[in-house]
């Protein structure tokens, strides 16, 4: 037991490899520093309302009501009434799955806009996106029951594989 005692560091000892630790020896630096994040939940909510902002009626509740009803009434008899709706309020929407669902309205005056915008956007698209605006053409071009729209969807469909 004495050669232990004779090796244990007294407390000044101990205190001196505390200083010299790379651990101990870390001083925090005081105020605001760059590698710290900001609050991301102020900064979250702040990047959503200036994006509401510059969305312009797009960004409103009622545009966002209005959109979630055409999800919800999907395959059902006010489909077409509240696509309409949308479409007279806001325009066409922006992105790709709601145009695909507004296609089965099966009113022409709404798919063919539909089919040019589907072209015009759809060389920023996923791979997947494009697979699924591709895949809805080839289905309208041998089901559909008016031979405008199957005529419309084979000449966009052969225009998209052509540019790909």
């Amino acid at each position: 037991m004495s050669d232990y005692d004779d090796e244990k560091p007294d407390w000044r000892e101990i205190d001196r490899r505390r200083e010299k630790s790379k651990v101990y020896g870390r001083k925090e630096e005081k105020g605001p520093s760059k590698d710290r994040p900001k609050d991301r939940y102020k900064t979250g909510k702040w990047e959503k309302a200036l994006d509401k902002l510059f969305m312009g009626k797009k960004g409103t509740i009622e545009h966002e009501k209005l959109y979630n009803k055409i999800h919800k009434t999907y395959g059902t008899k006010k489909f077409s009434a509240i696509v309409t709706s949308y479409i007279e309020e806001y325009g066409l929407p922006d992105d790709v799955s709601t145009l695909l669902l507004i296609i089965d309205t099966k009113d022409q005056d709404i798919i063919f806009p539909v089919f040019e915008k589907l072209k015009e956007i759809y060389g920023g698209l996923l791979p997947r996106q494009k697979e699924d605006v591709k895949r809805k053409l080839s289905i309208l071009k041998l089901t559909d029951k008016s031979i405008e729209v199957k005529e419309k969807a084979a000449e966009i469909l052969e225009k998209l594989i052509a540019d790909s």
